[in-house]
């Protein structure tokens, strides 16, 4: 099976959000997407776009999404936070 994600860019994305994003929630969010980690940091979710993420710490994930545009257009958030919210 071939890995889609790299999960190395989705830590990246979710201390972006954390840094750069407004409190949302449980969570903070950044340009529509909202992050979040379970109290013990064991797994990370991202969430936006009809779409939701969990990485968790053994690197294994788990998208749920009703189709695969809203996958396209979430991906395309996450690696829209990748490129422009550096220090």
């Amino acid at each position: 099976m071939h890995n889609e994600l790299d999960n190395k860019v989705i830590l990246e994305v979710f201390d972006k959000i954390r840094r750069f994003g407004e409190p949302y929630e449980d969570g903070h969010m950044l340009e529509g997407i909202v992050a979040h980690s379970d109290f013990d940091g064991y797994s990370v979710h991202l969430a936006g776009s009809g779409v939701s993420l969990q990485l968790n710490f053994h690197q294994s994930y788990h998208f749920d999404y009703a189709n695969d545009q809203l996958k396209e257009q979430f991906m395309a958030k996450i690696d829209y936070i990748h490129r422009h919210f550096n220090d």
